[in-house]
């Protein structure tokens, strides 16, 4: 029975109690009957009016109570929905951890448990990530396996006020490289780069275009191994990637000393603001040849029916290092400190195949690379192929070993930075093959001991605000160097790109011994006979001296773009020994060069 029920109950016995009431009293007339037959019906009207106004009332009342409980249970279910979705997201992360740390191992299905067959539980593959904002780079979630394609081009051109040897004006490609890199299972990097536009390959061939080609494995990080050509880790510029060195082509001395890229083994350890990186190292893919001349010629007392041939002589090697230390090491500020070294024993080796060393500055283009322009040089210093008694020429070796060093220092305050390297090389002589070489007429100048020397400083002026403290990564295959630059307001957000301005003076001395220059020519002019004229050529070595100013502005558009242009002058010439037309040039180039890499 409802509420609706009991009303009816509660009022019915009133209507009826009046009803008796009326039917009790005396008779009554017809027009009192008429009278109370309409009281009655009034009354009636009346209590059914009150009745229906009061059940409607019960009825929203109880609505309102059913919608409220419902809504009660709506909001609990809502609030157990979401305790469930933040169990489910935690179990989620936990599960992607664990596989993350453990391999996928054999266990037994449900239905191998019921008595099924067993089978192999498999974790479903790791998404990989893929971009193209630079280069194409695929990328496994865990960052345990990547793969990237890159590559760089760089269009030059210029101008030459006094080409000597190079072009008067010429514009080229000065490099076109593709490059594959990545990493398998966390621990196994490798890399491999081509240059197109190498210079060597009609001597050397294909291989002469090869630039980084290793394998590093990093399971011992911080201590990091690489087998592969790579560069010998001797010099701050020599050992940066010229997508971001400040001017369109490096200082003269780190063209001259710097070894380059080398085949070797190196190890190498890195901490927050240290580095530290040897190896042993050999040939070279940018040497004009890939192997030294003969060096064990066939003794004389040996008959010639025993058939023995000449031997190609022993590859050269290198021992280098490298240690760096920055005291100061922030966003905008940086301090930066290094030395560096290199043993360099030549063996069979001459200026054929050993150019960089043994002819040394010969590979310098006076910073201006594309005109194809040389002003130094050295003879060889190994004294070159020497035959003896009618044999076949055989390497000279004249050098025993070259020991070159370097100190380097970099500051950073804001937008404003200041670099600058000191090299040095010491090349110990044979006197004897030295002595040899001269009197069978060969040209040996120099004694049993030589010193060469240069260096460079140069500034930096962000106009923009960018600072190359932010630049700056010690943890890298090449530690302790600058990447690219964290570009402020780039032209793709309305900005203006980054611009830098800079100055560069830089010198190189590749003279030894009491004559030099202009008194060198002039004492070979006025020698009175041969045997003075041979001392005085022979005394002296002169591969040249030069100093170059060099001012440049850059533009960075966006990250991998950039505009370059470099104004050069050789602000003092000291001839080699032979072109002493050369003494008291001055000669301007003026470069410009767009770059993009990826």
């Amino acid at each position: 029975m409802n509420a609706y029920d009991n009303t009816r109950q509660r009022r019915a016995p009133v209507l009826n109690h009046n009803v008796s009431l009326a039917s009790c009293s005396r008779k009554k007339s017809p027009g009192e009957r008429k009278a109370f037959a309409i009281a009655a019906a009034i009354s009636l009207i009346s209590s059914a009016t009150a009745f229906g106004a009061d059940d409607t009332a019960e009825q929203i009342r109880l609505l309102k109570a059913r919608l409220d409980a419902t809504d009660a249970e709506v909001r609990s279910l809502r609030s157990q929905l979401k305790k469930y979705e933040g169990k489910s997201a935690k179990t989620e992360q936990e599960l992607k951890e664990v596989s993350k740390r453990t391999p996928a191992k054999k266990t037994r299905s449900a239905g191998a448990q019921s008595g099924g067959s067993d089978k192999p539980a498999t974790t479903p593959p790791l998404p990989f990530f893929i971009s193209v904002s630079r280069g194409l780079k695929i990328e496994s979630a865990d960052k345990t396996t990547s793969f990237k394609i890159g590559g760089r081009l760089y269009v030059d051109g210029g101008v030459s006020s006094m080409p000597e040897r190079g072009y008067s004006s010429l514009a080229n490609i000065r490099q076109a490289r593709l490059e594959v890199e990545g990493r398998v299972f966390s621990y196994w990097q490798y890399k491999l780069q081509y240059e197109f536009a190498a210079g060597n390959t009609a001597t050397v061939g294909a291989l002469g275009g090869v630039r980084d080609a290793f394998i590093a494995y990093t399971y011992f990080k911080p201590i990091i191994f690489q087998v592969g050509q790579m560069f010998e880790p001797v010099g701050l510029e020599a050992s940066k990637s010229t997508n971001y060195i400040d001017f369109i082509e490096k200082a003269l001395p780190t063209e001259a000393f710097g070894p380059g890229h080398h085949v070797g083994a190196a190890v190498l350890a890195t901490g927050d603001n240290w580095s530290a990186k040897a190896g042993v190292f050999s040939t070279s893919t940018l040497d004009n040849s890939l192997t030294p001349a003969q060096g064990t010629q066939v003794p004389y007392w040996v008959p010639s029916k025993a058939g023995w041939a000449a031997t190609g002589g022993s590859q050269y090697f290198d021992i280098a290092g490298r240690a760096t230390y920055a005291p100061i090491k922030e966003e905008d500020r940086l301090l930066h400190l290094g030395v560096s070294g290199r043993y360099h024993q030549p063996n069979d080796s001459t200026g054929n195949n050993d150019n960089r060393v043994m002819l040394l500055g010969s590979n310098t283009q006076d910073e201006s690379n594309v005109l194809r322009e040389n002003l130094l040089g050295t003879p060889d210093l190994s004294c070159g192929l020497v035959g003896v008694l009618g044999n076949p020429p055989v390497a000279g070796k004249c050098v025993r070993d070259v020991l070159t060093y370097g100190v380097e220092a970099m500051g950073s305050y804001g937008p404003v930075s200041v670099q600058g390297e000191y090299f040095g090389s010491h090349y110990d002589r044979d006197a004897g093959s030295v002595l040899e070489a001269s009197t069978l007429g060969y040209y040996a100048p120099g004694g049993s001991s030589l010193d060469f020397n240069g260096y460079y400083v140069y500034g930096t002026w962000y106009l923009t605000g960018e600072s190359r403290a932010a630049a700056y990564k010690v943890n890298a295959l090449n530690p302790a160097n600058f990447g690219q630059i964290k570009i402020l307001n780039p032209l793709s957000n309305g900005g203006l790109g980054a611009w830098e301005l800079g100055l560069r003076c830089s010198a190189l001395n590749h003279n030894n011994g009491p004559y030099t220059g202009t008194n060198f020519v002039n004492l070979i002019a006025l020698a009175p006979n041969q045997a003075t004229r041979s001392y005085v050529a022979n005394s002296s070595v002169l591969g040249r001296r030069e100093e170059d100013m060099t001012l440049g502005i850059n533009w960075y558009p966006e990250v991998g773009f950039r505009v370059m242009a470099n104004w050069t002058r050789a602000m003092l010439v000291s001839a080699p020994w032979n072109r002493a037309y050369l003494n008291g040039a001055h000669p301007n180039t003026f470069l410009v060069r767009t770059q993009v890499d990826w």
